[in-house]
């Protein structure tokens, strides 16, 4: 998440900043048209819905048979690994302090046993610290606690299993220069190392260097032209290399991540995504890391963020939920606004985004980790913590690993609407942030947290082709992954209100004869509303004083290999298919 560095307050919104560009500017943004017509849509391991603008477009005639849906898994095709750690969440370096945002002591460690079970419990994997908080703290091991926020974080990594991408500072202002910054993340990485390493995904140095805030003050990295964010990337990159080789002077083997950029969009209708050295004639400064560094060896992931709805703005939560369940952000190739009006937010459709930024860094011949991602940056109340989220949050994660990103993070700033997660409901408020007396406890999963729980349950193995026929308004997607002798096929029925429509799928594995098949169903504490704020996977919460205990249902095959299934409105289900 953008934290202003110098000139700017703090906590002023990034769509506030400067005119920010895209995020809350509509410029001369154009919108594609949906598809029309129902057929056979093979995408990687995912289904292009073809539903229509709206999840609620049909409205009151739902089947209650279900709505006939065939998907045709080509299992024997080899496709790209899903790595273990893809789904992760991200957070600021203030948990690295005792006390933290009303958190009694520290968030992070193996003594709070309540985050390291529900981290177990969700299948989160990875856990990212930095943000934008980390260009504005003082070096970690420089302070009263020297390392001491740093070791209880991997004492929780280690007992959560959890793999940790560790930022630190790159931003240095003249205003309140730190004249050893460069040594003393040095030796704050050799510390890590020799303690932790093999916990240790990679090393981030900086956080979302493309934005115009952080090229002021900061004398080593600056805009050629000024006004023109883009120009300042060959002075950053210069930078970024002196802090790496600083590094591994003293840890040679030390691997990075980067750039950790998060400015995208258009700007009278020219690319305004600080691509360098403009925004005309240049690429992202992720695709340029990606070309500029790749060769090094030491690069393990380029990094980018994403903030699908942008800035809410006057977004109510029915729109938000309407929007984030919608066609637009997973089929639209142009930005768009939700809902059109004035005070509308711009959104950036997944495809527009790998379009522009993704695909080309991939095409460098680097991996690329969303390292920061959400529905809208900061969240709406109602939606960004409402069951929606986790349907949205499921399609999200499968999405991407179908184009071959090595991972995810949700940003988890304390404490946000957007949180998968938070205290105890009713025990704090997102905004001002803080928690009521004795502190910050009993700490839960938001519905996105049984999002991700339904992505490990479904994502292990390679990503498989899906073929998928179905009535073009039924807003409904789905993907594949196998390995060996299973397979395991995701369906998000995304339908709700007076457009909600069960859907009646037959699963074909063609060459894949199934032996046996098990299902499990993601759905809201309140059946069909995608407004509650609770969840269950297979009839059962996650909790944070208990394993899961959610239970997997057994389904009949039709004798041909054949498998059927009913995803009711406003869930999602996954099939577990062995031979």
């Amino acid at each position: 998440m953008h934290t202003p560095i110098s000139g700017v307050p703090d906590g002023t919104h990034p769509s506030r900043v400067e005119g920010a560009g895209a995020r809350s500017q509509t410029g001369d943004v154009s919108r594609r048209k949906l598809l029309s017509n129902a057929g056979l849509v093979t995408l990687g391991g995912m289904m292009m819905s073809a539903a229509g603008s709206t999840s609620r477009a049909r409205a009151g005639s739902a089947n209650s048979a279900g709505e006939p849906v065939t998907l045709i898994v080509d299992a024997g095709a080899r496709g790209r690994a899903i790595p273990r750690d893809f789904a992760g969440l991200s957070f600021e370096v203030g948990p690295l302090r005792s006390g933290n945002a009303g958190v009694p002591g520290y968030f992070f460690s193996a003594a709070n046993t309540e985050l390291v079970t529900l981290f177990r419990n969700a299948g989160i994997n990875n856990l990212r610290v930095g943000g934008g908080s980390v260009d504005q703290q003082i070096p970690v091991g420089t302070g009263s606690d020297g390392y001491t926020g740093v070791d209880h974080l991997f004492e929780f990594a280690a007992a959560a299993g959890a793999n940790v991408i560790y930022s630190v500072r790159l931003h240095n202002p003249s205003s309140k220069p730190l004249p050893t910054l460069m040594s003393d993340n040095a030796k704050a990485v050799q510390y890590i190392s020799q303690r932790y390493d093999r916990l240790v995904s990679s090393y981030s140095i900086g956080n979302e260097p493309d934005w115009h805030s952080f090229h002021i003050g900061d004398p080593a990295i600056y805009e050629t032209t000024p006004d023109v964010p883009g120009t300042a990337y060959p002075s950053y990159l210069t930078q970024w290399r002196r802090f790496a080789d600083a590094i591994q002077e003293l840890v040679p083997d030390a691997r990075f991540s980067g750039p950790d950029t998060g400015n995208y969009g258009t700007r009278g209708g020219v690319p305004y995504v600080t691509y360098t050295p403009d925004a005309a004639t240049g690429v992202s400064w992720t695709e340029q890391f990606a070309v500029d560094d790749g060769g090094s060896g030491r690069i393990k992931d380029t990094t980018q963020h994403h903030y699908v709805g942008g800035s809410p703005l006057s977004t109510t939560a029915e729109q938000a939920i309407d929007n984030m369940l919608s066609a637009e952000w997973v089929e639209d190739t142009d930005l768009g606004t939700q809902p059109a009006g004035a005070e509308s937010a711009t959104y950036v459709p997944y495809p527009w985004f790998y379009t522009h930024i993704v695909a080309p860094t991939l095409a460098a011949g680097l991996p690329c980790r969303l390292t920061e991602a959400n529905d809208y940056l900061t969240g709406i109340p109602g939606a960004s913590d409402a069951f929606a989220s986790a349907l949205w949050t499921l399609d999200y994660l499968h999405w991407w690993a179908a184009r071959g990103v090595s991972g995810v993070n949700f940003h988890n700033k304390q404490w946000l609407y957007t949180d998968t997660i938070t205290p105890a409901l009713g025990s704090y408020t997102p905004e001002p942030s803080s928690c009521r007396a004795p502190g910050c406890g009993n700490y839960r999963v938001s519905p996105k947290g049984y999002g991700i729980k339904a992505f490990d349950l479904g994502a292990r193995g390679e990503v498989k082709p899906v073929r998928v026929a179905k009535p073009p308004a039924v807003n409904v997607t789905a993907y594949a992954v196998g390995r060996g002798r299973d397979l395991y096929v995701t369906l998000i029925n995304k339908t709700y209100g007076a457009g909600a429509a069960n859907v009646r799928a037959t699963i074909v594995t063609g060459e894949f004869r199934p032996s046996e098949a098990a299902s499990i169903t993601l759905t809201a504490g309140e059946p069909g509303d995608p407004s509650s704020q609770s969840a269950t996977v297979g009839g059962a919460p996650i909790t944070n004083d208990a394993p899961w205990q959610g239970r997997w249902t057994p389904l009949s095959l039709d004798g041909q290999g054949r498998i059927a299934v009913t995803v009711q409105a406003t869930t999602a289900t996954v099939v577990r298919i062995h031979r």
